[in-house]
């Protein structure tokens, strides 16, 4: 029985994963926020348990590695899209770092490594929530809302 539920239980843990750290990017109003980060991690897990599957069935072993790497590049190019560079500032770092987070956890969920996840998400939503004061204090000195000035680098 758990076996012929387990894919779909796969996709919901990569979503609720996903909806950890884009909860944080949403309250911080960051472009990237709760449904892009899910949509994201579900994407991921959707690949990889679609590529176990279409394998299972055709008697064929899946490699997990190609899978990582495809979902790594496709999002860090849906990443590199919310990058945005002008007036020696660049923003959006972040939250391009936190799409690919999100696929990296649903990569997780999809190949049912659930506590790794789950010890990943929080890991994620601790360094987004809690060190942007310890950046702040011992950084360059810009706001959240602020970009990096490249001038001081």
């Amino acid at each position: 029985m758990f076996q012929a539920i387990e894919p779909y239980l796969r996709i919901v843990v990569a979503m609720v994963l996903g909806a950890v750290i884009g909860w944080e990017r949403e309250k911080s109003g960051k472009s990237a926020g709760l449904r892009t980060l899910i949509i994201v991690s579900a994407a991921s897990a959707l690949f990889v348990v679609a590529a176990q599957e279409s394998a299972a069935q055709h008697g064929e072993v899946v490699d997990s590695v190609r899978a990582l790497a495809g979902i790594a590049q496709g999002v860090g190019f849906l990443g590199a899209g919310i990058i945005l560079q002008a007036k020696r500032e660049v923003r959006g770092l972040t939250t391009a770092a936190s799409l690919w987070a999100a696929a990296a956890l649903g990569f997780c969920a999809g190949l049912g490594m659930y506590l790794l996840g789950a010890f990943g998400a929080l890991a994620i939503y601790a360094t987004l929530r809690w060190l942007k004061p310890v950046e702040y204090h011992f950084g360059d000195g810009a706001t959240p809302r602020e970009g990096r000035n490249l001038s001081d680098q």
